[in-house]
């Protein structure tokens, strides 16, 4: 594989990675769960969607 295949790759899968957080986030979000517990998880899951997106921006930049 040469060094644009890898970028591409990498781009899926970040892109792949966020859809699934997001989801993740709307389930939680939406859950039954109590309060704090629900925004705790969710708090997380949105740190990890700003440090997917802002990784998906590097790998967008890089493989121009």
């Amino acid at each position: 594989m040469n060094d644009n295949t890898n970028r591409s790759n990498s781009v899926i899968l970040i892109a792949a990675l966020l859809a699934v957080l997001v989801g993740a986030e709307v389930a939680v979000l939406t859950s039954d769960l109590d309060n704090g517990v629900r925004y705790g998880i969710g708090g997380a899951i949105l740190a990890g969607i700003v440090v997917g997106a802002y990784q998906l921006s590097r790998a967008r930049r890089a493989s121009r």
